[in-house]
């Protein structure tokens, strides 16, 4: 939880620094996408993670630079195209690895799943450029962490999955006081969604035996951190 509370408070803290246009939301963003694309192959053990790793970092980043620098900016119109491209890319370097290599349906499909969630982060960017929307990525940073709490005592799932998302409800609902232009009831929901994220995400690295290298610890704490950075994207259009 450590890693991804330092990350969270990297973007968040990134978003209230007085610089224009959203640069270091970016920055944040873009580091964030390096760490990610370190560690997902190897916390999913595919045979060969280096260029599966390169192909969700430059599919990812180019998401998130065309949410930045794309028009009409900002947005996440982006995304689809530069996925349907990492796909062909992911194809390509299982090929090249020979037709006698290993687990290479397994590499695409690592290699697509890590693309989409990390290409997702390019909401937190879109987010970045515009100062109104602070305190949507702060409610959500809220939420975010309100559902992963439960996650550090060590209850069972059936426990943490539910509490994780009810807190996440209530913190995000809590949280529009920070702001009267946020109604209670979107900032609940748009809680209630990240929270889900982050409880979903939590309950499937536990089935999956859970990290244990740091690279491995990077990709599990950014997958949900990442992934919702789009939900927030997404809730603050129906929000305004």
């Amino acid at each position: 939880m450590a890693t991804g509370t330092i990350a969270l408070a990297l973007v968040i803290g990134a978003s209230y620094l007085p610089v224009a246009a959203g640069w270091p939301v970016l920055a944040v963003v873009l580091l964030l996408l390096g760490a990610f694309a370190l560690g997902w192959p190897r916390l999913l053990k595919v045979p060969a993670p280096n260029p599966v790793g390169i192909v969700i970092f430059v599919v990812s980043a180019a998401a998130s630079l065309l949410a930045f620098f794309g028009e009409p900016s900002p947005g996440l119109m982006w995304v689809a195209p530069c996925l349907g491209l990492g796909t062909i890319l992911v194809f390509l370097t299982q090929l090249f690895r020979g037709t006698d290599a290993q687990q290479r349906l397994e590499s695409v499909a690592v290699g697509t799943t890590g693309m989409v969630v990390a290409s997702l982060g390019a909401g937190w960017v879109a987010l970045g450029t515009d100062p109104q929307w602070r305190v949507l990525m702060l409610i959500s940073g809220l939420s975010i962490l309100g559902a992963a709490i439960p996650g550090v005592l060590r209850l069972p799932d059936r426990i943490v999955f539910p509490l994780g998302f009810v807190l996440a409800a209530l913190i995000g609902g809590a949280a529009s006081m920070l702001d009267m232009g946020v109604n209670v009831v979107p900032a609940m929901v748009m809680g209630a969604a990240c929270g889900l994220v982050v409880v979903g995400c939590r309950a499937m690295l536990v089935t999956a035996g859970g990290p244990r290298t740091n690279a491995q610890v990077l990709a599990a704490a950014g997958a949900p951190l990442l992934v919702c950075g789009s939900v927030v994207w997404y809730a603050q259009l129906l929000m305004v």
